[in-house]
């Protein structure tokens, strides 16, 4: 059965590797690019999961449970409270993690 739907998932390197592994228990076929971007400038990994409709809510379910936003504390690099004086690193939370899912249907597909 040909795919119907092109999911591209733009995720943490952090999450990467565990969903490499449950899209492979679960005989979901991918492409997985590296990637950068975002505010943080931290490292990405885009998948590119060609699905049928059976698969496409498994996939996009367990993207999801794999791929949550979290809080993380970080240093701040810009002054928060002061704009003038000596700057003194502050501890700040931050929302992290999640990602970017699309989800494209496919007009045609060739394997060759």
């Amino acid at each position: 059965m040909s795919p119907t739907s092109l999911l591209i998932c733009v995720v943490r390197d952090q999450d990467a590797l565990q969903l490499v592994d449950v899209l492979k228990e679960k005989e979901i076929p991918f492409t997985k690019l590296a990637s950068t971007g975002g505010f943080w400038r931290e490292g990405n990994t885009t998948f590119l999961i060609g699905v049928d409709d059976p698969k496409k809510e498994e996939a996009i379910t367990l993207i999801r449970e794999i791929c949550k936003r979290r809080e993380e504390v970080v240093e701040s690099s810009l002054p928060v409270n002061e704009p003038i004086g000596p700057y003194i690193p502050q501890k700040i939370k931050i929302a992290k993690g999640g990602g970017v899912l699309f989800d494209i249907p496919i007009q045609g597909y060739e394997r060759f």
